[in-house]
């Protein structure tokens, strides 16, 4: 009796009832799509952000070192405050080496071109290195850096000759200097090749750039670094991230240790390389930790809204739904019926439309996540599956709180005056 009851209130005024079900189902698409970014989204802008630079600076202990004494600053400059080239490959054996995506390390020297003092930095532009565990990797300015762009060609690393003498100028510099891509420049006492105008947007134009062995030969440093730059995937640091490590109890540790905060990240690279000093960018960092937060809010708030929209036409759909069956539900109350069963029947009735139209709208929602995600990040957006079912609940969920309003005005109908309005 209750199935076939059901079953006749689920086919009358179909126009209202699709209009429904479409309501739901369009609310459900834009949660779907946005939760379904919003579980990926975190490691995906991480990786965006890293094309605009290193979040980490690994500088020598030595260098940390501040001995000031009567305004003299009395910093080692000996060999201690170099970090040897050879220990660059045990980055990649931190606990969150996957997490690594690229670093370059660089070796500044100065230098007279065209009768002003000019910074010159020796780097990695695209290395082939192994790893401690055998992998053959790839990094450098190249990878650490992706927005940067030469007019004419990079220097390729792994030419024959690691000597050969070649340079990018950066482009303001070029500007002032009058050189162009395929000219000569004095340095060091020798002739380089131009190679390429470099642009990056920031003080680096002002800079020559070349292969590190060329600096450290120049300076004699050989097999040193001064600095490493480092672009590395993380997790946006939170209070807890922010607590002394050396304060915190074993499990705490435990946990702040395998989580990618960049501090966990920074201290694993000290432990690798005790000569080292890691430190974040923190001006990076910050940034990335509030655009990711903004657009998790965002996200948030926009799905909410679409669910409220949906609950809100349900209410008005149900409220002209139960306006119309007045007589019937007084009817019902005649015969016997109890508030208990009149409630199911509009709450059976609002939960199917709320679960067709979030089951239609998880499907479309996972179709155009997944079609964003191409065209934003170029890869395929990775869908958790217990996605779907959430928010068929939630749709439900919706549906019910938005018939509620109605359900409890049809259980306060006084029989006798609906009965003798209805004659």
């Amino acid at each position: 009796m209750f199935v076939r009851l059901v079953r006749q209130s689920l086919t009358r005024s179909p126009r209202r009832k699709l209009l429904t079900v479409a309501a739901v189902a369009l609310a459900s698409a834009i949660a779907t799509a946005q939760l379904a970014a919003l579980l990926d989204i975190e490691d995906r802008v991480s990786r965006e952000l890293r094309s605009f630079g290193a979040n980490l600076l690994i500088s020598p202990k030595a260098a940390e070192l501040r001995v000031e004494i009567a305004g003299v600053d009395y910093r080692p400059v000996t060999a201690g405050a170099f970090i040897p080239e050879e220990a660059l490959p045990r980055l990649k054996a931190t606990f969150w080496r996957n997490n690594i995506t690229a670093f370059a390390p660089f070796l500044p020297a100065t230098a007279d071109v065209g009768g002003q003092r000019t910074v010159v930095e020796g780097t990695w532009f695209r290395r082939v290195y192994r790893a401690p565990g055998g992998e053959t990797l790839r990094t450098g300015v190249r990878d650490l850096n992706p927005t940067w762009r030469v007019d004419g060609s990079w220097i390729d690393d792994n030419d024959a000759d690691p000597m050969a003498r070649e340079a990018l100028l950066g482009s303001a510099l070029a500007r002032r200097l009058g050189l162009a891509a395929g000219a000569s420049l004095s340095l060091f006492g020798e002739p380089f090749l131009v190679r390429g105008l470099l642009e990056t947007g920031g003080e680096e134009e002002n800079r020559i750039f070349t292969r590190l062995e060329t600096v450290q030969h120049a300076t004699g440093r050989p097999g040193q670094v001064a600095r490493i730059q480092l672009g590395a995937l993380t997790k946006p640091e939170d209070d807890f991230a922010r607590k002394d490590p050396k304060k915190m109890t074993p499990q705490e540790y435990d946990r702040w240790y395998c989580t990618p905060y960049l501090s966990a990240i920074a201290h694993q690279i000290e432990e690798q390389i005790p000569a080292a000093a890691a430190r974040p960018i923190r001006q990076v960092a910050d940034n990335e930790g509030r655009v990711l937060a903004r657009v998790k809010r965002l996200m948030l708030l926009v799905s909410l809204a679409a669910m409220l929209a949906a609950a809100m036409l349900i209410w008005s759909a149900m409220a002209t739904t139960v306006v119309e069956r007045r007589a019937e539900i007084a009817v019902m109350k005649a015969v016997g019926a109890q508030n208990g069963l009149i409630a199911a029947l509009f709450a059976v009735e609002a939960a199917v439309q709320g679960a067709l139209g979030g089951a239609l709208g998880a499907a479309a929602g996972v179709l155009a996540a997944r079609s964003v995600s191409l065209q934003v990040f170029g890869a395929m957006l990775e869908t958790p599956p217990l996605l779907g079912p959430v928010v068929i609940l939630a749709a439900v969920a919706a549906a019910l709180a938005g018939a509620a309003v109605p359900m409890r005005a049809a259980l306060r109908f006084e029989i006798a005056p609906v009965l003798k309005e209805a004659a």
